[in-house]
């Protein structure tokens, strides 16, 4: 009798402990290669040279907090060089899952297999029938502060429309309803939020999300939207982060001592040139200037004006 008053009480004791605790959610898509931008009218904001100390900082002040990228990072000319560097910029960001978007999956096999360990994260992709990337994962659970958090992800055929039709053959994607709630169906009891990554447009994600069961929150990418305010469908929170890596979405969930959704805050933080750079990323950078010889715009009227 002793021993199980003492279980019961260390078993309250750990529910009032967790009380009403936040998880933070960090979101990025649509970087399209930038590994910096020109600061210029049409470029006002900074990119991943700046989101990388952003979110190290922010990971420092709150530790459950999750990092996830729903695709697109590579460049929409197929700048393979580019391509390669951002795998190596993604690398210091601690990325929890990224989702392959269609700028990836466009990419030549064997160069998939070459540059995407260079993520250093968990990639997934949950209805990719071809090509066969063995380091692709179907889901993942993420266990952070107490909490478990299913991520899965989805690539929609929408995204594929425009490009030649011997590519778009060689893409083969099942259908992402259900993909998604078989998924659901299989981790939802050892899961306490399911996030969705999707990289279709954020209008076919709100008419996803109509026939989903047990998704909490779908975060979004391929239209490089940044919503106005909040968007929910069928309980579904959904968000998306913009394009070129200008912003980095924050989700704040705020859960109760059953680890049950109460509220969430929705923002979008601006990556603005007062921010410090990463100095690995910088180097990056000069690397890919040294090399191709093709550097951003500020700078160059910087130089010309220390020539003039």
């Amino acid at each position: 009798m002793l021993v199980r008053f003492i279980y019961l009480f260390f078993v309250v004791l750990a529910v009032n402990v967790y009380s009403q605790a936040s998880l933070f959610i960090l979101h990025t898509n649509n970087t399209n290669g930038a590994l910096e931008n020109c600061y210029c009218p049409d470029h006002p904001l900074g990119s991943i040279e700046k989101r990388s100390l952003y979110i190290q900082d922010f990971i420092n002040s709150n530790p459950r907090t999750i990092v996830l990228d729903a695709g697109d990072f590579f460049t929409m000319s197929k700048k393979l060089l580019k391509d390669s560097l951002v795998c190596e910029a993604y690398a210091t960001i601690p990325y929890d899952g990224i989702l392959l978007g269609d700028q990836e999956l466009t990419r030549d096999v064997k160069f998939l297999n070459t540059v995407l360990p260079k993520l250093e994260s968990s990639i997934i992709l949950s209805n990719l029938e071809a090509p066969s990337l063995s380091f692709v994962r179907k889901y993942k659970v993420i266990k952070r502060g107490g909490l478990s958090i299913g991520v899965i992800g989805i690539l929609g055929g929408n995204a594929m429309k425009y490009y030649p039709k011997d590519i778009r053959d060689s893409i083969v994607l099942n259908d992402p309803v259900s993909t998604v709630n078989e998924i659901v169906k299989r981790i939802r009891p050892r899961t306490d939020v399911i996030i969705l990554l999707s990289h279709q447009g954020f209008d076919q994600d709100q008419v996803l999300a109509k026939s989903l069961k047990g998704v909490n929150i779908i975060l979004g990418a391929h239209s490089q939207t940044v919503p106005k305010e909040p968007v929910i469908i069928n309980d579904i929170l959904i968000s998306q982060a913009g394009r070129e890596g200008y912003y980095v979405g924050l989700i704040e969930l705020k859960l109760n001592k059953y680890k049950k959704i109460e509220d969430h805050i929705v923002s979008t933080i601006s990556m603005t040139q007062d921010m410090p750079d990463h100095p690995r990323i910088m180097e990056l950078i000069k690397y890919f200037e040294d090399t191709t010889g093709l550097i951003n715009r500020k700078k160059l009227q910087e130089l010309d004006g220390k020539n003039n």
